[in-house]
């Protein structure tokens, strides 16, 4: 108990980091890359942060009228917008990577060039349209969307750090090795913060969240033995993938059990 009251004890420090990593909002002065073993766990609360801004456009724009789906499109479009598309960025290079070479070596090297291709438009274009369709069902009630959004903005992050402390670095080289994996106590508390964060979204449809948190633990799992057996590990690039898939993944399973019960 003492080591978990150590760490949560570094939030003025590691929260701040985080945010800045993964987001274009500079809540403090930038530092250099922070000890990712040490820090990771504020990753999910930084989440719940960063997704404040596009939650509330969501809210102000349902309840002024403007139609779901365009709503819907404009809060994710800011989302990405506060995180510099850096998620999205991952998603792409993952999928030309994964699509488009032919051995190991060749995906990593497809992965690391900034240039997009076929794969990754695609899978931006396709994510992107699931994502913003499953949203616009969940945003007839503007706050119950926005707190969708702020609550799928943490639990996908938690997926995502689980991803990344499952496997070693695909690289010896790169950001992903030098910062290494987080540590055990990281993952946990980071996981309990996801945990915590679906408690509002279980109250407010207990079935529909269920189903969304089968769905996206299934395809991160899913997820993880799809990167062991492409490039043998993590990069930088899947971390962003893994938050994309399971940011997806939600949003479909949330409103598939919310539209349907509605038809109850």
């Amino acid at each position: 108990m003492q080591d978990i009251a150590d760490r949560l004890s570094r939030l003025p420090q590691d929260l701040p980091a985080m945010m800045a990593f993964f987001s274009r909002l500079q809540v403090a002065p930038r530092a250099p890359a922070p000890d990712f073993r040490a820090s990771a766990w504020a990753w999910p609360l930084a989440g719940l942060l960063i997704a404040l801004i596009p939650a509330a456009l969501l809210a102000m724009l349902r309840g002024a009228g403007v139609p779901p789906f365009a709503a819907a499109a404009v809060a994710l479009a800011a989302l990405a917008a506060v995180t510099g598309a850096l998620h999205e960025d991952g998603l792409a290079d993952t999928a030309d990577g994964f699509g488009g070479g032919r051995d190991r070596a060749a995906k990593l090297a497809i992965m690391r060039d900034s240039r997009l291709g076929t794969y990754g438009t695609l899978a931006l274009l396709f994510t992107g349209l699931v994502r913003v369709a499953s949203l616009a069902v969940l945003v007839v009630d503007p706050g119950r969307g926005a707190l969708v959004l702020l609550m799928v903005a943490v639990v996908s992050r938690a997926l995502a750090l689980w991803h990344w402390t499952e496997m070693p670095p695909a690289r010896a080289d790169g950001l992903a090795a030098a910062g290494g994996r987080p540590d055990g106590l990281s993952l946990m508390i980071g996981l309990a913060t996801g945990a915590l964060a679906a408690i509002p979204l279980i109250i407010m449809a207990f079935g529909a969240t269920l189903f969304a948190l089968a769905l996206a633990v299934l395809g991160a799992f899913a997820f993880n033995s799809l990167c062991r057996r492409q490039i043998g590990g993590h990069t930088g690039d899947t971390l962003g993938a893994a938050q994309q898939v399971a940011e997806t993944l939600l949003l479909v399973g949330l409103s598939t059990g919310w539209a349907a019960a509605l038809t109850l």
